[in-house]
């Protein structure tokens, strides 16, 4: 505020024209010396564009020094000659201020457009003062040689400044543009440097006369834009487009360069217009380049996973063209990689731990791999690798395919908990096939290695028939999943005190129209890749409480099991379709139990519990089957607190008879479960020895072919007698 008020009292004292001399004197250089002062003070206390301020703080110190020599020279009563020492330091000022006006284009290096797009705007706003000073209003008074060129560096410097400054904001700098006073105090020097120079061409200049006041103006200004300060989150206006300012200085150039040629012009205007015109075409190749590399981007990125970085389909597929398009075709090997129980991880983690297991898996891809190798990522859990080179063999490929398994079945840091997960690999090898058809045998191989259960599988001619054949039969099984073809064999659950029949165990089998009666190994996992679970799910669950409920009419008030899948657990109205079910056929709900694996558990587990709460809520009994074949078993029998049986698999009753280690954890479970209130069947019950020890260590019901195979439910009725 005192280079304000400082400022008013030098206008005061102008136009009443009685002050002293020394009055004018202190007054005109403390506004100097506070401006300048301002800015210093502004770069030695903020970080911000500290080089900035520093820079056109040290412009002030030159611009302050020169006017205080010009003071002192009138002063001692001397004449000050034209030009002098004070010229040297004023124009000191230009320089300096041009290179911190360049700071505002970030703090980081700026680009060429925005270098280039600040010096035309400076060569063309200096070429029209050209126009407007040395042609119009100086003509012949500029004078010669050096004077002349001194007097044409003052307008032309400050229309390098503020045509710089205008290209910044044109181009949307944020410090420029959020500046307006520091473009008022550059365009307030602009006015009073070309008063100065016209006046002082003229011999009218005198020191100490009102065009100080501008100069006084235009420091308070810049004193006080380095500290003037707008509120980032203000609105901004769109920013103009970035070519507007080049176009219209060329156009501007071209104009002053065809006036050339009918009317004189000095030689600075026509050189100022001609170098516009130059960086006005470097402006426009600095262009095309841009939209060059932004094409290149844009063309990388549609062949790029998002997630991984790496290769997608697209570019696979001109990968492997570009391959065979060669003179020489070399041998080309794709493997195919799908991971396994990563949809566990998905639903168990969340889909954030899910993207993060894919970020490492490729991380670990990648440092198994040669750099010749293009490594992409087809979408989901599927990644592919392509191998190509003069001398590649099978056995190349499956040796990396073994390393690629070793290094992606390490357990993996996700979110605190070490996660495993394991991969089936299908290895396509061909010289002179499409791409299509690498990734179609690649298919076929990786999908032997699921069925296999994991490992990798390297394509042969013969798969393609089973290919085939596996094509039919989900077109085959989408047709009859809901249909009466799906029928139902029921084996009977033994209850160890009793002797009898309690209940039985629902077991789907296809009647295919060609192939005859299929078992569900034959046809389950087609269900599961292709959806077909839900459907399936409901047409046995239908079939079995209608049979039920004949059993029951007919007074066997036996209970009939059934076996959910994932799908049907994720499903909130999943009891809601099995309360209608039990109302139509009006069957109780005890005489139902749904039995699902641990693996299912695995599946969000929120929506899981949420639909087990109300099946038993409603009186339907939960089996956990196959107990003890999957991780983390002791956790989620915890957790789930509304299982009421527990089916021990068959792999430990095979052999509990030989196996003293089968047999403790046989003897443990029950008396585990027994503790928390569940009931225990043991499944695969095959002699009578089995069935004996169990009973003797307290199992409660068993099932398996001792005590009868699965049958049709008019053969299932008849086992009514206890076995032996």
């Amino acid at each position: 505020m005192g280079a304000t008020a400082l400022t008013v009292l030098f206008a005061l004292t102008q136009l009443i024209g009685s002050a002293p001399f020394w009055v004018s004197a202190v007054t005109l250089n403390s506004v100097y010396l506070c401006a300048t002062a301002l800015v210093l003070l502004r770069a030695a206390r903020v970080r911000a564009y500290r080089v900035v301020w520093a820079l056109i703080g040290a412009g002030l110190c030159c611009y302050t020094a020169g006017t205080a020599y010009t003071w002192t020279v009138q002063w001692r009563g001397e004449v000050l000659p034209y030009p002098s020492l004070a010229d040297s330091a004023w124009l000191s000022f230009y320089p300096l201020a041009y290179c911190g006006i360049l700071g505002f284009f970030g703090r980081r290096r700026p680009s060429r457009r925005l270098v280039l797009d600040g010096a035309i705007a400076g060569l063309g706003g200096a070429a029209l003062f050209s126009v407007l000073v040395v042609d119009v209003l100086l003509g012949n008074d500029a004078g010669e040689g050096f004077t002349r060129l001194v007097t044409l560096c003052y307008p032309l410097g400050d229309s390098l400044l503020l045509g710089t400054l205008v290209g910044q904001v044109t181009a949307g700098e944020a410090a420029a543009r959020r500046n307006p006073m520091l473009m008022a105090g550059l365009g307030t020097f602009v006015v009073a440097d070309t008063a100065y120079v016209v006046l002082s061409a003229k011999g009218l200049y005198h020191s100490g006369d009102g065009v100080n006041v501008l100069y006084l103006a235009g420091l308070t200004l810049i004193g006080l834009a380095a500290w003037y300060h707008r509120d980032k989150t203000a609105t901004v206006r769109a920013r103009p487009a970035r070519m507007g300012v080049p176009i219209s200085l060329a156009i501007g150039a071209l104009v002053l360069l065809t006036v050339a040629t009918r009317v004189h012009l000095s030689s600075v205007t026509v050189a100022l217009a001609g170098a516009t015109l130059v960086l006005v075409v470097a402006r426009v190749v600095v262009a095309l380049r841009e939209l060059e590399s932004i094409g290149q981007e844009r063309h990388s990125e549609a062949r790029r996973d998002p997630l991984t970085g790496l290769a997608n389909r697209r570019a696979v597929h001109e990968h492997i063209d570009a391959l065979l398009d060669r003179v020489r075709r070399p041998p080309i090997a794709m493997l195919l990689l799908d991971l396994d129980r990563f949809k566990e991880v998905n639903d168990s983690y969340g889909h954030p731990a899910g993207d993060l297991l894919l970020q490492l898996v490729t991380r670990r891809l990648q440092q198994v791999t040669r750099q010749s190798d293009l490594l992409g990522r087809l979408g989901g859990d599927e990644f592919v690798l392509v191998m190509a080179g003069e001398n590649l063999t099978v056995s190349e490929a499956n040796r990396l395919a073994g390393r690629i398994r070793a290094e992606l079945t390490k357990p993996f840091p996700i979110d605190g908990v070490q996660i495993t997960i394991d991969v089936s690999i299908g290895i396509a090898h061909d010289g002179g096939q499409d791409a299509d058809s690498l990734f179609q045998h690649a298919d076929i191989a990786m999908y032997n290695a699921k069925r296999a259960g994991g490992g990798h599988v390297v394509y042969q001619r013969d798969d393609d028939q089973e290919s085939r054949r596996r094509l039919e039969l989900t077109t085959a099984l989408r047709r009859d999943v809901s249909t009466e073809a799906m029928v139902l064999h029921y084996q009977p659950k033994l209850d160890l005190r009793t002797g009898s029949i309690r209940g039985f165990e629902a077991l789907v089998r296809w009647q295919h129209p060609e192939l005859g009666l299929l078992s569900p190994d034959q046809f389950l996992p087609i269900a599961e890749q292709t959806g077909l679970m839900s459907a399936l799910t409901c047409n046995v669950m239908t079939k079995a409480v209608r049979q039920c409920a004949r059993w029951h009419a007919e007074g066997s008030p036996v209970s009939v099991a059934v076996n959910a899948s994932a799908t049907d657990l994720r499903h909130e109205n999943f009891p809601q379709h099995i309360s209608e079910l039990l109302d139509r056929h009006s069957l109780p709900a005890g005489a139902l139990t749904v039995e699902i694996t641990e693996t299912m558990m695995l599946s969000d587990w929120a929506t899981t519990d949420r639909v087990l709460d109300r099946l038993t809520s409603m009186g339907v009994a939960v089996s956990i089957d196959d107990y003890g074949t999957h991780h983390s078993t002791l956790s989620y029998l915890r957790r789930l607190h509304t299982a009421r049986e527990l089916k021990l698999d068959r792999s430990f009753i095979a052999d509990m008879l030989t196996a003293p280690r089968s047999a403790a954890i046989v003897r443990s479970t029950i008396d585990l479960a027994h503790d928390l209130g569940i009931t225990v069947v043991a499944e695969g019950v095959e002699d009578a020895a089995t069935l004996d020890a169990l009973r003797e260590w307290g199992c409660d019901q068993a099932q398996g072919y001792h005590i009868g195979r699965p049958a049709p439910a008019t053969s299932a009725a008849s086992l009514s007698q206890p076995a032996r």
